[in-house]
């Protein structure tokens, strides 16, 4: 009785042991498994770069011209000294600061993504700006802006009759911003006089001469 009570437990033993072995292969393979979609999934899904909408060998820009669909414009030109000035809508010295910070911006212009779709669809059958820059490389391009996108991320853009693109909205906005805000150089007001706002003195009549009044002497005849 004591061998058959003994022989049962060597057996559940065993099968316990097969049990364990079995769940931690069990395991080891779930973990595996895991690993393995997790890997699959971050090779599938690639890693955006970051891809600028004007090539750098173009070199910087030297003449940014802007033009909306009602016709205003504005245009900056850099001389061959380097400095900046405004040839639209008027001619006159630029602020060189905002001047150069628009053509960086111009340079640091994000692409988003490339679409299939058509012009009429993305507003570039009629663009809403269109924008024309020069570069030091003796390279002009011509750029269309069309509608923002669904998400108000950017903006449908055609660079040099290429594929519809979109591009970062905030980065355009800046070069879009000379529009309406040209970068005129500042110049200095004079200050008001300190008798600028105050009352005109009344002037004093000239005084009038009286003629002096004539005496008239009568004499007195004595009767004889």
């Amino acid at each position: 009785m004591a061998g058959a009570q003994e022989t049962k437990l060597n057996m559940i033993r065993r099968n316990t042991w097969i049990l364990l072995v079995v769940l931690a292969a069990l395991i080891g393979f779930s973990f595996y498994w895991t690993n393995q979609k997790t890997k699959q999934a971050s090779e599938a899904t690639p890693t955006p770069g970051t891809s600028m909408l004007f090539n750098s060998s173009d070199g910087s820009p030297s003449d940014i011209k802007i033009t909306d669909s009602s016709g205003k414009s504005v245009e900056i030109l850099r001389s061959t000294s380097g400095t900046w000035g405004v040839q639209a809508p008027i001619v006159t010295t630029a602020d060189q600061g905002s001047a150069e910070a628009a053509a960086t911006q111009v340079s640091a212009i994000r692409i988003l993504n490339n679409v299939q779709l058509g012009l009429d669809v993305v507003g570039l059958d009629k663009p809403a700006y269109i924008i024309t820059i020069t570069f030091t490389g003796s390279i002009t391009h011509k750029l269309l802006v069309g509608s923002v996108t669904p998400i108000q991320n950017g903006y449908y853009v055609q660079l040099d009759s290429s594929q519809v693109q979109i591009v970062d909205k905030q980065g355009l906005d800046a070069v879009l911003g000379l529009l309406t805000n040209p970068p005129y150089a500042a110049t200095l007001t004079p200050e008001a006089s300190a008798t600028s706002t105050a009352l005109p003195e009344t002037p004093t009549p000239a005084a009038t001469i009286t003629p002096a009044a004539t005496t008239l002497s009568v004499t007195s005849t004595k009767s004889p």
